[in-house]
């Protein structure tokens, strides 16, 4: 399948989108109530890091060209160009650090990519750390490399600020004795990395528990980090001068590393934890609260969670025994906030387990690949889910006419009004913004979901008056999909906007 729908989908000379123009996205009886997952596609490597770049293009890194360990290409997926072999460019990354197990963010300063950490390889043996800093320019799709953090690091965890800066967490740093990196620092364009030497924690990110495994990080509508541990434990990293660490009062149920947590909305966070569970922890307050909600339908190691345009949360991938073809889910459900209940959706081809992704992209649809290098199978390759709301909701299956952004800032400020010029055969009902994602290992350190307020722009017809974010700890700075929903809750293909003082 070639999926142009990318460019096919675009207005030309102010008529709307026909359902011509969506021929290419596959239909099915129960699309409109489950969604649909496309045709397995080929992928140059193993998608073990994935990143939505701010021109819309998906990064993606930690394998080599065979399927087998080693992050020493990347790989660029121009989604306007389809899906065949064209429109990915596959290039060396000529600086000699094995990005494999790194962590990487999106920065607002300048729209790179920074990767951090990552393998190294001492007398044939992997899987020890390295302390590189290096940095994929869209331009060139190009990765160089900057002055290395102060700490070896392989699984850290990247987490964007209130103010841009980067907070890195966890890690390992040496193999053999081990040791960890349970000194965080942070990155700031222009001045690069500083030790937070007051907020060391074996606990919070270190040698305790496994902590250190990419640690679950959130930017809390405090302006400081609340930190899930994969043991229950948590914790508050205030980031400011030399930092500091302490206790919160939660303990929550415990969850391998290999289950997924999100923010979904301001505030809360969706975490799958053991035996299925589910929980919505809380943290606009002083004191966090935590409450059950309702069970996963399988154990789902190496499972996925991902933030759809409509602010419900798409949970892909995973099996019973961590990375084995062992109860492997095939099938996906997606979480609605305002029931907090799960629902069966469609079921993928492909086994997505250890070193497997999933990415929202700027259409609406869930990119899924990858997994393998180890594994029981080398997936590169990757499948599309077309979630329900592209679909008309009359039983059909078939895909939605979708209103579409005719005009919409590049750039944003936090309290700004901005209008949105559309075309749209029914009234605009829903406008959110939801932050471009960096993923991998089970986590997604970028993506954020928020809805807007909007008004009719007055005197204007076929255009809207937003008011943009208000608060920076709830919507950092970086690079959002900008989406609108018709009356019928069919999104039009998002705007990447830059939000940046």
């Amino acid at each position: 399948m070639n999926i142009r729908h990318f460019a096919l989908s675009l207005i030309l000379a102010g008529n709307l989108i026909t359902s011509n123009a969506w021929s290419e996205i596959p239909s099915g009886p129960e699309a409109g109530t489950k969604g649909i997952f496309g045709p397995v596609l080929s992928w140059p490597i193993i998608p073990i890091h994935v990143t939505l770049l701010p021109n819309g293009n998906v990064l993606s890194f930690g394998s080599t060209i065979r399927g087998t360990q080693g992050g020493f290409v990347n790989a660029v997926w121009d989604p306007s160009l389809g899906t065949e072999a064209s429109a990915h460019i596959v290039t060396p990354n000529a600086i000699h650090t094995d990005t494999f197990c790194a962590g990487q963010t999106v920065l607002s300063a300048t729209g790179e990519t920074l990767v951090a950490g990552g393998d190294a390889t001492i007398n044939g043996k992997r899987n020890y750390s390295v302390a590189d800093a290096n940095f994929f320019d869209t331009s060139n799709n190009l990765l160089t490399p900057g002055t290395p953090m102060a700490f070896k690091r392989w699984y850290p965890s990247l987490i964007p600020l209130n103010n841009g800066d980067v907070l890195v967490l966890g890690g390992r740093d040496e193999k053999d004795l081990p040791t960890y990196a349970s000194t965080p620092e942070l990155f700031a364009t222009g001045t690069g990395f500083r030790s937070l030497t007051n907020a060391v924690s074996e606990q919070a990110y270190g040698a305790k528990f496994g902590s250190w495994r990419y640690p679950r990080g959130f930017l809390a509508p405090n302006g400081k980090v609340f930190i899930l541990g994969h043991n229950g434990k948590t914790f508050w990293l205030d980031p400011s001068e030399n930092g500091s660490v302490t206790n919160s009062n939660l303990n929550a149920p415990t969850a391998e590393w290999s289950h997924p947590s999100v923010m979904y909305a301001p505030g809360k966070i969706l975490a799958v934890r053991n035996n299925k569970k589910a929980i919505v922890v809380d943290i606009n307050s002083a004191t966090v609260t935590m409450k059950p909600v309702a069970d996963v339908n399988a154990i789902r190691k190496w499972s996925n969670t991902t933030i759809l345009a409509d602010g419900k949360v798409f949970l892909s991938g995973g099996s019973d025994v961590g990375n084995q073809l062992i109860g492997v889910s095939y099938d996906t459900e997606i979480w609605d906030p305002a029931t907090e209940q799960w629902t069966i959706t469609a079921s993928a081809v492909t086994p997505r387990l250890y070193h497997s992704n999933a990415l929202l992209m700027p259409d609406g649809t869930v990119l899924t690949g990858g997994g393998g290098a180890p594994g029981p199978l080398k997936n590169m390759n990757t499948e599309i889910y077309y979630p329900p709301y592209l679909y008309n909701n009359d039983g059909s299956g078939t895909p939605a006419i979708r209103p579409a952004i005719d005009s919409a800032p590049e750039n944003l400020v936090w309290n700004q009004t901005f209008e949105v010029g559309f075309t749209s055969s029914t009234p605009i009902s829903r406008v959110t913004m939801v932050r471009t994602g960096s993923a991998t290992h089970s986590t997604n350190f970028d993506q954020r979901f928020i809805e807007l307020p909007f008004t009719l722009t007055e005197g204007v017809s076929n255009s809207i008056t937003v008011t943009g974010p208000t608060d920076r700890n709830n919507t950092p700075p970086g690079f959002y999909m900008l989406f609108i929903f018709d009356q019928n809750g069919v999104p039009a293909i998002s705007k990447i906007v830059h939000l940046q003082d």
